[in-house]
């Protein structure tokens, strides 16, 4: 009879595996590890969101200004010394200039005595349908602060031409001759001076304040701020979602007293 095959069992004692306990620490673990990335990842997510949202703001209002600066320094070039050509209007919301840049028949860049020519008459401000009550808060034909609308350049014509978008408000302060500063809160005209500016001429610098705010409100975000204008005003807009920037800037008017 042959004998029956020997089986040798393998000794098995040495291959631990995790108890359930283990498994559980170690999820936990990992849980806590995944949490604090996450957490960390939402904190630079909104940094980001935020900073690109002031970034786009900036922006806006730089662009705005480089064009604004470019032209206000022209304001009442006048080569051939006519009359009428300067500044045109000076109140706290508008700002309305002319300049003889060009025109002359023979030679296109050179000044030919009037600013009937493109690009010779501009002002600065809003439009009257996006601030209605002329106090360089936009209001869109309703209450101040209910919106943000287009800061614009017009030209001779009344075309209107937006420089910068979602712009809550705007301020020109004038320093006068002798250093004299005023903010103008009526109309003032060549013809028509109000008191705090007798005579148009006499403007020398404007500062310029413009208050802009990111094109999309920002979660988590509560706006409770106050802003101070060059002339001292201060402005209080509403607590919203909506984060802002306020730039003032001073721009010489090169040609006027000259």
């Amino acid at each position: 009879m042959a004998n029956a095959p020997y089986c040798r069992s393998r000794a098995v004692g040495d291959q631990k595996g995790f108890t359930l306990a283990e498994l559980m620490i170690v999820m936990l673990i990992t849980s806590v590890i995944i949490g604090a990335v996450f957490t960390i990842y939402l904190v630079h997510q909104r940094s980001y969101v935020e900073h690109d949202d002031l970034s786009d703001v900036q922006q806006n209002l730089r662009g705005a200004l480089a064009v604004m600066t470019q032209e206000i320094r022209q304001a009442g070039c006048n080569p051939t010394r006519s009359a009428g050509i300067g500044i045109q209007q000076a109140t706290s919301s508008a700002f309305r200039f002319t300049s003889d840049l060009g025109g002359d028949p023979v030679s296109p860049n050179k000044a030919d005595g009037d600013a009937n020519d493109a690009n010779e008459d501009i002002a600065f401000g809003f439009s009257a349908a996006n601030d209605a009550d002329g106090n360089g808060i936009a209001d869109g034909g309703g209450a101040d602060w209910s919106t943000s609308a287009s800061l614009g350049r017009s030209t001779a014509g009344g075309v209107f031409q937006p420089i910068a978008d979602n712009i809550e408000a705007v301020e020109f302060n004038y320093i006068l001759d002798g250093g004299t500063a005023t903010n103008s809160s009526g109309i003032a005209t060549a013809t028509q001076a109000n008191a705090a500016i007798p005579n148009l001429n006499d403007i020398r610098e404007l500062q310029v304040s413009i208050l802009g705010r990111a094109a999309n409100p920002s979660k988590d975000f509560r706006h409770n701020q106050t802003y101070t204008t060059a002339s001292g005003a201060v402005w209080t807009p509403p607590q919203d979602s909506f984060r802002r920037r306020l730039v003032i800037v001073n721009i010489q008017c090169r040609n006027m007293g000259l």
